[in-house]
C-alpha cells in the first residue's frame, strides 16, 4: 500500500522547509555573494547562495522553480528582473532596462537590496572589478558605451 503520493511528499517538504526556517527565525536561503555585470541597458547578476538542508533536498528533488521568487525579491527595486538560470548553489538574474543611456554612457542608479549582501562585486566591461563589503544598495555606476561594444 502506498502511503504518500508525490503531491503529499511535496507538501511535507514545504512544511518542513517553512518550519525549519521559521523556528530558527532565518530564511532558508543565505546569499554568499553577488556579482553584477553591466551590459548595455541591462544588468546581469550572478548570485551565489547556500540553502538550508531541507530546502536543498526540496530543490534537488523538485527543481529551483520554487526558490526563484526569493532570488527575485533580493532585487525587487528593479522593475524588470527575471531569473535566467538557477541551480542549488547559484543563479543568474537579469534586470532589463536598468541603465539609462546619456551622451555616450550608460548610467545605472543605485537601488536598494531586500537584504544586506556581505560581498558585492561589479565587473566592468574592460575586465576591471570592484568589490564592496556589507552592502544594502547596488552601487551607482556608469559605463562608456564604446567599452560595451569591444570584444572581450
Amino acid at each position: 500500500m502506498r502511503w504518500f503520493g508525490v503531491k503529499s511528499m511535496r507538501w511535507i517538504l514545504i512544511i518542513l522547509i517553512l518550519a525549519s526556517s521559521a523556528s530558527a527565525n532565518i530564511s532558508y536561503i543565505q546569499i554568499k555573494d553577488v556579482t553584477m555585470f553591466p551590459e548595455g541597458d541591462e544588468l546581469r547578476f550572478q548570485v551565489n547562495y547556500t540553502l538550508e538542508p531541507f530546502a536543498r533536498l526540496y530543490v534537488l528533488a523538485l527543481g529551483c522553480r520554487h526558490i526563484e521568487p526569493e532570488l527575485v525579491k533580493l532585487f525587487s527595486s528593479y522593475k524588470n528582473i527575471r531569473t535566467v538560470k538557477a541551480n542549488p548553489a547559484t543563479a543568474t538574474l537579469v534586470a532589463d532596462n536598468a541603465g539609462a543611456y546619456l551622451d555616450g554612457y550608460y548610467l545605472y542608479d543605485a537601488k536598494p537590496l531586500s537584504i544586506p549582501v556581505s560581498k558585492f562585486t561589479v565587473v566592468y566591461p574592460e575586465g576591471i572589478s570592484r568589490t564592496f563589503m556589507n552592502v544594502t544598495w547596488t552601487p551607482s555606476i556608469f559605463v562608456e558605451k564604446s567599452a560595451l561594444e569591444k570584444p572581450r
